[in-house]
């Protein structure tokens, strides 16, 4: 009888929460200058977007913890299926402010896209409380 009730409420608490892999590993990472997107779910894969380009789609791969804290995630190297590109993305559980909006995320990105480092912010896709101001 407890097997029952635990499970009934593990599917309440998913189906109020989203999916059970809905979780640290996924999120968006973004930046400015160039303006950049990455949004990473284990269900729509790895894609990353910036302005004027076309989208290039990674396949999703759960991330490790590359340090002993477990503060980082790190995502890749990664590669399209063609081959021709290459994605790392390290996401460390530290403020980060917009230089933009002049808002704090929880979350600092760094992210290598064919040798190419950009840095910005992140957050989890199912934190919808918004930025804080500084």
């Amino acid at each position: 009888m407890h097997w029952t009730l635990a499970a009934a409420a593990s599917i309440v608490l998913v189906l109020a929460c989203g999916s059970a892999d809905a979780g640290p590993t996924a999120l968006r990472a973004f930046g400015n200058e160039p303006f950049w997107n990455v949004t990473v779910s284990d269900t729509a894969g790895i894609v990353y977007e910036r302005l004027g380009e076309d989208d290039i789609i990674f396949p999703y791969q759960a991330p490790r913890h590359p340090t002993d804290d477990g503060t980082t995630l790190l995502f890749g190297p990664l590669r399209t299926g063609s081959g021709e590109h290459e994605i790392e993305i390290r996401v460390s559980e530290e403020d980060c402010q917009d230089t933009m909006a002049e808002a704090v995320h929880p979350m600092r990105a760094i992210v290598i896209l064919d040798g190419e480092e950009l840095t910005g912010c992140a957050r989890h896709l199912n934190d919808d409380t918004g930025a804080e101001l500084p």
